[in-house]
């Protein structure tokens, strides 16, 4: 009998390893709080030059893009954070207006305080589409929110 219980609390260690690391991150979600946003001024435009967000805690985050910023093709996200410790930061991209999808990327740290990374987006036939790029620091638990326009 003891064998037995032996047995099968070895298979419940292994199978809840086996879940954790497969599924962790989600799990791990699950008890994180909300991501806290903030957004851009209004009046940047990336188009023309990087753009920051200053928190309440004195962290930034300042956006640039390479240039031109055009869809179907790829381009490169720097992100320079002031204040962070992440390995990488979360980039989410998504349709302001229309739903053209989530585009999900990873900015990879190369250095003390700069995140790079490639994303690309696609056409929209209707013309001018506005995006919403969030840049997230999954460590500190808050995100900087860009509006990027593409024709």
């Amino acid at each position: 009998m003891k064998q037995k219980i032996l047995l099968f609390t070895v298979f419940l260690i292994i199978a809840a390893t086996g879940i954790l690391a497969l599924f962790g991150e989600k799990v791990y979600s699950y008890f994180q709080s909300d991501t806290i946003f903030k957004d851009m001024d209004s009046g940047c435009d990336l188009h023309a030059n990087s753009c920051e967000v200053i928190f309440d805690s004195g962290k930034s985050i300042k956006l640039d893009i390479s240039k031109p910023i055009k869809t179907g093709e790829n381009f490169t996200l720097n992100a320079y954070a002031s204040g962070f410790h992440d390995s990488k930061l979360e980039v989410v991209i998504y349709g302001v207006d229309m739903n053209m999808g989530i585009f999900n990327y990873t900015l990879e740290k190369t250095t003390d305080g700069v995140y790079s990374g490639i994303g690309s987006l696609p056409m929209c036939m209707h013309g001018k589409m506005s995006w919403r790029v969030n840049i997230i620091s999954k460590k500190d638990n808050i995100g900087a929110s860009f509006t990027l326009e593409l024709l």
